[in-house]
């Protein structure tokens, strides 16, 4: 089963699978399972062991099941590059077929030992065995599994969960989506292109580059001051600037549609708040998961509702309610503390190595590690444009976090024009059936409230009488904008034939797309995208694309 037979099984030429591949993680032995629909659809659970990923084909796949014991055929050896391999493999030849990364992570003997060499030795000694007792830190398995041989000849085996605090009966291959690019197989098939990690990009790892600090994470924590944990932390802010833009020496993540959030674990005690200190306690399956987690911690993320296709859907965010109506994550980039040092002068590379291997300990399919890429932000902005994406966020690599700040070292860049607005009224035409016919729109300028124009578009019925229920706590009989600023006057005072208005407290916020800001100031061919929940109105200003050139000339210098 060594790796000579992976290499005569494939024809290079014709597969991108890859060939070779080492480890440079002197701390921690990692596992894969990928999800593979070829002549017969299977899961391939793979172990790193003796510089190869040992395999085995699970037809039914992993179960978390204890009852459940799973037929595992030993398959020969894999390169260990082959864990990030996810596409298409061409029909004709070998394992043709589509491939997704279905789980990842690290893993030990049950037995306590310290040290890769020792874990790595004691584990081929239960492989020889037939008897491998092992625990998974992974993104879906995690907890005590054992692979046992079967009397299905040589290479026959069975994987069975232990009865620990992660088992369960529920069926864990229902989580269908893989955690690298967030593609079940059907996606996978019709994007990938037969080219080998195309439609994803990958996590930063610091260890495959020998140059680089090792992935210890004890060896940047001894960097990190000790602290208390932090109260009431403010997320840092990216700088809007107008266009994508390739550098080395920054990187690249989609930005996600949804509310921005802080988490603070505490030892099976955790918090979830916006970034104006709102209490997150409507989506309790990711504070449940937090719950679980056995660390002290702060991490930022933003929670969004997932689709099926990988994009995210604010509205539905804006109206979920239950589980019925959409599958919650959370996205986590970045680690603020942990475990009693402060982090946020810690390089942003290193943060997100300490980050990715608490998500491998502690992660769950529902909070994901938003995947950064190095130097390559047009093709991710062309592939945001491409798929739907609200942009990208570009930031320093070696970047600290500076919390209430609005930084340069961390940059945004929107497909399309967007912008949070606060709600100053409504206006209601005569005769129409509808709650109301347009939302009044204003942005603050020096403590002051502006008019920027109206939105009639982008409502259900059944939203506009939410929204309108809500209304009913804020209206007032005083106008809340600024009628000396130009280019709120008119809109304003001249009202059109049969139209009522309805002045509101500016405290409502919510979130339109337009395709222009006129030299009145007024925004043009505005589309109602959802309320926010997440910021104070005072903070609402009219954000201004800032050019890309100059913004980076100045972070450089």
């Amino acid at each position: 089963m060594d790796l000579q037979a992976y290499i005569e099984k494939r024809d290079f030429s014709k597969t991108t699978e890859p060939a070779a591949g080492i480890s440079n993680n002197k701390n921690s032995l990692v596992f894969v399972v990928q999800k593979h629909a070829a002549s017969h659809l299977h899961y391939d659970f793979r172990l790193e062991m003796d510089g190869v990923l040992k395999s085995w084909a699970i037809p039914k796949g992993p179960s978390t099941d204890p009852k459940a014991k799973h037929l595992a055929m030993m398959v020969e050896d894999h390169p260990f590059d082959y864990r990030n391999f996810e596409g298409n493999i061409p029909q004709g030849e070998y394992g043709g077929g589509t491939v997704i990364v279905w789980d990842q992570g690290i893993y030990e003997p049950i037995e306590a030992i310290e040290g890769k060499t020792a874990q790595e030795a004691r584990l081929l000694q239960e492989l020889s065995s037939g008897s491998l007792k092992i625990k998974l830190y992974g993104q879906k398995l995690r907890g005590e599994f054992a692979l046992k041989t079967h009397d299905m000849g040589e290479n026959g085996w069975l994987l069975i969960k232990h009865n620990d605090q992660f088992a369960n009966a529920a069926d864990i291959t229902l989580q269908d989506r893989s955690v690298i690019s967030g593609k079940n197989l059907e996606d996978m098939a019709i994007s990938a292109n037969n080219v080998w990690n195309q439609d994803h990009t990958e996590p930063v790892k610091l260890q495959e580059n020998p140059n680089s600090t090792p992935l210890d994470i004890s060896t940047f924590l001894a960097e990190a001051p000790e602290s208390a944990m932090p109260k009431d932390i403010k997320p840092m802010k990216p700088t809007l600037v107008d266009a994508p833009f390739d550098d080395p020496d920054w990187l690249f993540e989609n930005k996600w549609d949804g509310y921005r959030a802080i988490a603070t674990i505490n030892n099976f005690n955790a918090k979830l708040l916006s970034r104006n200190d709102v209490s997150f306690t409507k989506y309790y399956p990711i504070i449940d998961i937090l719950h679980t987690w056995p660390c002290n911690a702060v991490i930022d993320g933003e929670i969004v509702v997932m689709r099926e296709d990988g994009k995210t859907d604010f509205g539905a965010l804006q109206n979920w309610k239950s589980e019925k109506d959409g599958l919650l994550v959370y996205c986590v980039f970045d680690i603020l503390w942990y475990e009693g040092h402060d982090l946020t002068n810690l390089p942003l590379q290193q943060r997100q190595v300490i980050l990715q291997q608490v998500l491998a300990k502690n992660g769950n399919d529902k909070i994901r590690q938003s995947k950064a890429t190095p130097a390559s932000g047009k093709a991710l902005f062309e592939n945001a444009e491409k798929h739907g994406y609200e942009g990208i966020v570009a930031k320093k690599a070696n970047s600290v976090y500076t919390p209430d700040q609005r930084s340069k070292e961390w940059l945004k860049i929107k497909v399309q024009r967007r912008q949070e607005v606060v709600i100053g009224g409504f206006t209601k035409n005569k005769d129409t059936s509808k709650q109301f016919s347009a939302l009044l729109l204003g942005v603050y300028e020096s403590g002051k409230l502006r008019f920027v124009g109206k939105v009639g578009t982008g409502f259900s019925v059944a939203l506009q009488m939410e929204m309108m229920e809500s209304f009913t706590t804020y209206i007032s009989g005083v106008n809340p904008f600024d009628t000396e600023a130009p280019g709120s006057i008119s809109p304003l005072n001249k009202k059109t034939t049969g139209e009522a208005i309805t002045w509101l407290m500016p405290e409502l916020i919510c979130e339109v797309n337009f395709a222009e800001v006129t030299k009145d100031g007024l925004f043009r061919q505005a589309s109602f995208k959802g309320m926010r929940i997440d910021k104070k109105a005072m903070d609402v200003e009219l954000e201004i694309p800032k050019n890309t050139t100059q913004t980076i000339d100045q972070v450089t210098k």
